[in-house]
């Protein structure tokens, strides 16, 4: 299973046409908030044969997803949500992750792509397509790849 994680795309559908493009086919959508009323569209773009998940991020307004979503991905529970609620330190945000039972935490929020382990709990968030804040400015996303015997293996990749 094939899944494409992104976050942050406030509005501007440009790169996540072209992260689409590059990654096809994929099985899953993640998004990871601050959507800006692009949740229809995105929808569409991904096709109905396409899983999608979004959470509302800061900046979602009147967005009817939720905050948080917990899942299974094959031995793996997923804690999604945009970021601005959790704690600064990776420590922090692991502790909160096994305090729901993830042993995955996916965010966004900060604009700036980061992938860690930290007590067991892999924290993952692909950065920004839209508006990138690390040093080379490139807009960036993850693709998430499920093998048969359930494990994940995260790629970040860039436009």
């Amino acid at each position: 299973m094939k899944i494409l994680v992104v976050s942050d795309t406030h509005g501007d559908l440009f790169n996540l046409r072209e992260a689409m493009r590059i990654e096809a086919p994929f099985d899953m959508l993640i998004h990871l908030g601050d959507i800006c009323h692009d949740e229809e569209e995105i929808r569409e773009l991904a096709g109905p044969a396409c899983t999608v998940a979004m959470v509302r991020g800061n900046c979602d307004y009147f967005c009817r997803e939720p905050d948080t979503r917990d899942f299974t991905l094959g031995n793996h529970k997923v804690h999604m949500e945009h970021g601005h609620f959790l704690p600064a330190s990776t420590a922090s945000i692991s502790y909160r992750a096994q305090e729901l039972g993830a042993d995955i935490m996916l965010s966004g929020h900060t604009h700036k792509p980061f992938l860690t382990e930290c007590g067991g709990v892999t924290i993952a968030n692909p950065g920004s397509l839209s508006k990138p804040r690390q040093s080379d400015g490139r807009p960036s996303y993850m693709v998430m790849e499920v093998d048969r015997d359930g494990e994940i293996k995260f790629m970040l990749r860039f436009i």
